[in-house]
């Protein structure tokens, strides 16, 4: 499992390479709310801290054996990126609806993207049979070092507004959410965190309050798609620091997506759920500051063009 040491050692890890996100005041959204805008990271994502950290980490003979991972687009382009840096050969599984603009980022980078099925859950099912042969598998959440990294978001916000009442993530397969709540709640157990799920990718949602909506594939939250892998440590973890869990559905979804335009930042469907929340008065008021974590900037133009039409 994660604790607050290995969060406090992956941001000495990451730090020489990444610089610390901005957190951005709001109109519109109530009183007193924040945006930690993790859109303005190096590959517009969060992700590039958890695979940052996992490269980083790995011992010589991993690195020589390179890794394989699976991503929709955001976890890709920050592995593609963090494998760079480090030196480390890449290959990703995509699935073949994944944006153009993801596969590129890829591509660019020097790593392997390969188009495999119609949807995530076929993809990843390809990668992890290709594992450990010889490449060692980084999962998008379901990995110590990967969630540490995310954790270090949560000592960022602490550090950038210590009298933060509440923080909102988004969630999926709960990588994010494992180590943002993990450094939240360890640092300052009172602080609340709640979760926010797309309608279309329930998984986190149905397991906190034991329901058993159904997944969509065809969604704005593209970044949020996917089952969470059986056995993920991330949900013992989430649900053991998760105060709540708040679902939105696609026209709260777009609504966010071009509110975040008006305030001058472009982001994905999946990084504006938290705002998409707020928006549609899905969280309790709290006593205090609240800080709604934007997971990430990239969406193709043609995704942008019907969120904008409608």
């Amino acid at each position: 499992m994660v604790g607050l040491e290995e969060v406090v050692q992956a941001q000495a890890r990451i730090a020489p390479h990444l610089t610390p996100t901005p957190i951005e005041a709001t109109y519109g959204l109530g009183e007193g709310v924040w945006l930690k805008l993790e859109n303005a990271n190096k590959t517009h994502s969060f992700k590039i801290r958890g695979a940052l950290n996992a490269l980083l980490s790995l011992d010589e003979a991993a690195r020589e054996r390179g890794v394989i991972a699976v991503s929709s687009g955001n976890h890709a382009g920050a592995l593609a990126y963090a494998a760079r840096l480090s030196g480390v050969s890449a290959q990703i599984l995509m699935p073949k609806t994944t944006p153009q603009k993801k596969i590129a980022n890829v591509r660019h980078c020097g790593a392997e993207a390969i188009l495999f099925g119609d949807n995530y859950d076929e993809a990843e099912s390809e990668a992890l049979r290709r594992a450990g042969n010889p490449r060692t598998w980084i999962s998008p959440y379901n990995n110590p070092a990967v969630i540490a990294g995310a954790g270090t978001i949560g000592l960022e916000i602490l550090d950038q507004l210590p009298d933060v009442a509440r923080v909102v993530v988004p969630v999926s397969g709960g990588g994010l959410m494992s180590g943002v709540a993990t450094a939240l709640k360890l640092c300052k157990p009172e602080i609340e965190v709640i979760g926010v799920n797309a309608r279309s990718a329930p998984a986190m949602y149905n397991s906190f309050h034991s329901r058993h909506l159904p997944q969509v594939w065809d969604t704005l939250a593209d970044a949020l798609s996917g089952d969470i892998e059986a056995g993920s440590i991330t949900l013992p973890v989430c649900l053991r620091h998760m105060d709540d869990i708040a679902l939105v559905d696609e026209e709260r979804v777009a609504e966010a997506m071009r509110y975040m335009l008006t305030a001058g930042w472009v982001v994905e469907g999946g990084g504006a759920v938290g705002v998409a929340a707020l928006l549609d008065d899905a969280l309790p008021p709290v006593d205090g500051e609240t800080v709604v974590v934007i997971s990430g900037g990239n969406v193709d133009l043609a995704v942008l063009r019907r969120v904008l039409q409608t």
